[in-house]
């Protein structure tokens, strides 16, 4: 091998090196401290991955892939659910570590990961090497990306690394045409597919496909390229089959398969002013003190990549060579203007119109998409600035850090410390969005003023410390270039600094509750429980719970409740609560509600709730859905005794005397397997307190007088299983034939995906001199 080309490979494992020792100094204190997680407790990790981790892994380290999920809801899919992402590769390092230690480790190792996919994208574009690190850097502490580490969004961190490397394919497709970029893009969409969070892949493919109709403007061999694309799209669709297909088909029945109402669709749009945050990420509170009061989360709504990220980035747009540019400042404007949302009238036709937008909330995720163009024109910016002789304006800078400043200086002293009027209206207008979540009794406080202002004053006055500084190191670069060195040190230690003090841990014992685990252990039995004050925990005690935390929640179970509730069932959505109880929940086997009332935990006994498998010899067919509430609703029905099913059953009940009736009872029990026996003088309906699926079915054993038997829905959001006399022994189990299918187009795109790049890297080490 050629010794530049030595040089150069060393070189670039230097440069990653740098990317990964900046990841390890980040987390090093807690990275391998089994006592601590990296999250904020209360947000998602503490209420919902922690529990969906210690599960899946925890059943697989047994034998048992569990596709379904006993102990939320009163039951959901759990594979089908994308979030379980029990086949993404990284995610298996559960099987062999304490959960903690692998939570922290894969939030470590994936944000090493963005920095070094961008950083490869930024060399491919053909910057300077020290501009291709800024720019790795820059995209790994990012306020749309490094945030979501302290909301505990586990999924949406596995997934966001993968964006770049995406993009870096398209690159190598459209300009070489070669068969290696194509199995990367396969290998990186397959990866985000995995990683468990659905929105991210929508909108790397909305950006993706904006990004190649840009490119086919001037592209050369337009059909091989076209082939080269659809391969990717469908080699990553092919091998990530098994978890593609099983979540769709789960999709289907849950509360998202018709969609959301617009103003869930429109929630945590990105605000306008949230575009300041760009220049001072902490205008409208921080996530320590104060508390953020700007619209919705700054975690969904922060734009921050740095003042001199973003001086940098100008210079970039307006100086880059637009072979090293590629469409990438448009990219930005589109992807921003996506990210708006319901702030644009764009949102209304894209919600109305493209397939897609009406099954997600949350269009500032689109802000990720847009940092990685915006960090490559800062790369772009400071790659001009090494290599050329172009002198960079400084007076702007100067003059921006002189305003800022005084920006600062006003607020602080015109605002009287928080007291004026003016500035009491601007924190009271942005609460009457209703998009805020400050309480109003602590946005009204004199303090909550007096540290809001101080806040806004500091953001400001950081802003245009930093700004001076920059404009200081370019004015030294006139002299010699060493400087300009050190704008690429300054651009990354803002933002490391910015996301050091932005993280937030928390401690394990924090999330358990020995109080309700020593009442449950001490009142065994097979019934469900009511845990608002920790949803999912009942997956960690392996209790199940009749509600939870995710949005893969039954659509039939989500219409019973809301109608439980008073709710309208065609407005629901997945923040609905149970906050009254209902006679009806004594057939979910709902015992005991555990609620939190001044510190202590208060618990409720539930009435007589109905065991899990019960033989009914009255039922009434009703077809409609609210007729069939409505018949619930009727004092006279009596769930233990009568069941309401949605066609005429096969064989159908005859009511039995006291003394003729059969008996059942249940033999085992796994996630996905229930195996019944029972024994029957006249046929009856057997009615399960299991969530109904399509996809639960019935296997008759060895003994069993019927082989073929129907499921069906019972009570709308039940499993009914018609039984004729006689003596039954059979396997009720969940396996979707979507699973099924998927597992052998997995395995065999796998195997050919595999040979393809075995062979293509065989070739090319043949190839080398």
């Amino acid at each position: 091998m050629a010794p530049n080309k030595l040089i150069s490979r060393s070189w670039h494992r230097i440069d990653i090196g740098i990317l990964a020792g900046l990841s390890l100094l980040m987390f090093l204190d807690i990275l391998f401290n089994s006592n601590r997680i990296l999250s904020q407790q209360g947000t998602d990790i503490s209420g919902q991955f922690l529990a969906w981790r210690e599960f899946g892994f925890e059943q697989l380290r047994s034998g048992n892939l569990a596709l379904w999920n006993p102990y939320v809801f009163s039951g959901i899919p759990y594979v089908g659910g994308f979030q379980s992402s029990m086949f993404y590769p990284l995610n298996w390092i559960f099987l062999i570590m304490p959960v903690a230690i692998a939570i922290n480790l894969s939030i470590a190792l994936h944000i090493f990961f963005t920095g070094a996919f961008m950083y490869l994208l930024a060399m491919y574009r053909g910057l300077h090497r020290v501009a291709a690190v800024t720019t790795g850097a820059l995209l790994m502490f990012c306020g749309a990306g490094f945030l979501h580490i302290y909301a505990g969004h586990l999924s949406n961190i596995c997934a966001m690394p993968w964006t770049p490397l995406i993009f870096l394919a398209i690159d190598g497709l459209f300009k070489t045409r070669q068969l290696r970029w194509v199995l990367l893009g396969i290998g990186a969409m397959a990866m985000q597919i995995l990683a468990g969070h659905p929105q991210y892949v929508f909108y790397t493919g909305v950006a993706a496909g904006i990004y190649v109709c840009f490119r086919f403007v001037r592209a050369e061999q337009r059909f091989r390229i076209a082939g080269g694309l659809l391969a990717i799209l469908a080699g990553g669709v092919a091998i990530t089959a098994i978890q593609l297909w099983t979540g769709i088909d789960a999709s289907s029945e849950s509360l998202r398969s018709k969609g959301v109402p617009y103003e869930f669709a429109a929630m945590f749009s990105l605000p306008p002013e949230n575009l300041l945050t760009m220049v001072a990420p902490g205008l409208f509170g921080d996530l320590s003190t104060p508390s953020y009061w700007g619209r919705c989360y700054l975690w969904e709504t922060s734009v921050f990549f740095g003042v001199t990220g973003l001086v940098l980035a100008i210079y970039g747009a307006i100086r880059g060579e637009k072979k090293s540019q590629i469409f990438s400042l448009p990219m930005t404007l589109i992807l921003l203007t996506l990210a708006l949302g319901s702030h644009t009238p764009l949102f209304q036709f894209l919600y109305n119109y493209i397939p897609g937008f009406n099954l997600f909330r949350g269009n500032s995720k689109f802000i990720w998409e847009a940092s990685i163009f915006l960090t490559l024109l800062s790369g772009i910016g400071l790659d001009v600035l090494l290599r050329s002789k172009q002198k960079i304006l400084v007076w702007p800078i100067f003059c921006g850090a002189v305003a800022l400043a005084m920006g600062a200086l006003i607020l602080l002293l015109g605002s009287g410390g928080g007291n004026a009027d003016w500035w009491r209206d601007i924190v009271n207008a942005m609460l009457s969005t209703h998009e805020s979540y400050l309480a109003s009794s602590v946005a009204q406080s004199r303090e909550f003023l007096k540290q809001s202002v101080e806040q806004a004053s500091w953001a400001l006055l950081k802003a245009s410390g930093v700004l001076a500084l920059l404009g200081a190191l370019i004015l030294g670069a006139r002299h010699t270039r060493w400087p300009l060195y050190g704008v690429a040190a300054l651009a990354i230690l803002e933002v490391f600094t910015f996301a050091y003090v932005s993280r937030a841990s928390l401690d394990v014992a924090q999330t358990r509750m020995p109080e309700l685990e020593q009442f449950l252990a001490s009142n065994p039995g097979d019934y469900r429980i009511l845990s608002p004050i920790a949803p999912n925990f009942g997956m960690s005690i392996k209790k199940s719970d009749i509600w939870g935390n995710d949005p893969g929640v039954s659509l039939r179970y989500a219409e019973f409740i809301a109608h439980t509730q008073h709710i309208n069932p065609d407005d629901i959505t997945q923040n609905m609560q149970i906050s009254q109880p209902s006679q009806l929940f004594r057939m979910l086997r709902l015992k005991y509600v555990f609620l939190l009332k001044d510190n202590h935990m208060q618990v409720i006994t539930a009435p007589s709730p109905m065991d899990r498998a019960m033989l009914l010899y009255d039922y009434k067919v009703i077809k409609q859905r609210d007729a069939i509430f409505n018949a619930m609703d009727a004092v006279s029905f009596d769930p233990s005794k009568s069941v309401i099913l949605e066609s005429k059953p096969t064989p159908a009940p005859v009511l039995a005397t006291q003394e003729n009736k059969g008996a059942v009872h249940i033999v085992n029990s796994s996630t996905d397997e229930i195996t019944f026996e029972a024994d029957l003088s006249s046929p009856a309906i057997l009615l399960v307190t299991d969530v109904y699926s399509k996809n639960w079915r019935v296997r008759a054993l060895e003994g069993s007088t019927q082989t073929n038997y129907n499921v069906m829905p019972a009570n709308y959001t039940l499993i009914g299983i018609p039984l004729s006399a006689g003596h039954h022994y059979f396997q009720l189990e969940y396996m979707p034939a979507a699973f099924q299918r998927g597992m052998w187009i997995s395995i065999m795109s796998l195997v050919m995906f595999l040979a393809i790049l075995g062979w293509d890297i065989f070739r090319r080490i043949r190839r080398r001199p």
